[in-house]
C-alpha cells in the first residue's frame, strides 16, 4: 500500500510521530507535508485537502493520513470532494471500525487537541 502522509502548519511537529507510528509495516510512505513548524510553504487544511485529493484522484497513493489541530478541518475539507471517504479516528477502534465498516481512502488524526502522554504510542494502535 502507497501512503501519503500530508501535515499542515498547526500539526507540522507531529508528522515525524506519524511517520515513526507507519515505519516497519511494508508500505512505501510518501511524506507529502509540512515536516516541521515554520517551513515555508505554510500549508492549512484546505491546502492539505486539496493536496490529499490530487494523490487520490490521480491514483499516486491508496490512502492518506492527514489531520490537523482537531481532525475536523482535514474531515470536513476532503468530505466535499466526490469519491472521498474520510474517517475522523481518534482511538485504534475507530481504525478498526473505519476500515471494516467504510473501507476509506482518507483518515484525518486528531492532532493537537488531546495529544499528550503515550500519544505516540496512540498512533502505533491506530495504525495497528
Amino acid at each position: 500500500m502507497i501512503i501519503a502522509v500530508i501535515n499542515e502548519t498547526s500539526a507540522a511537529d507531529k508528522n515525524p510521530h506519524i511517520i515513526a507510528a507507519l515505519e516497519g509495516r511494508e508500505h512505501t510512505i510518501i511524506n507529502a507535508g509540512m515536516k516541521q513548524t515554520g517551513q515555508y510553504p505554510e500549508l492549512t487544511y484546505i491546502h492539505t485537502s486539496f493536496m490529499a485529493v490530487l494523490l487520490l484522484y490521480t491514483r499516486r497513493v491508496d490512502l492518506v493520513v492527514g489531520g490537523c489541530g482537531t481532525g475536523q478541518g482535514l474531515l470536513n475539507a476532503v468530505l466535499q470532494y466526490p469519491g472521498i471517504v474520510c474517517g475522523h479516528i481518534v482511538t485504534a477502534l475507530d481504525a478498526w471500525l473505519f476500515a471494516q465498516i467504510n473501507n476509506g481512502n482518507c483518515i484525518s488524526l486528531m492532532l493537537n487537541q488531546g495529544y499528550g502522554w503515550a500519544s505516540e504510542q496512540n498512533l502505533r494502535f491506530i495504525f495497528d
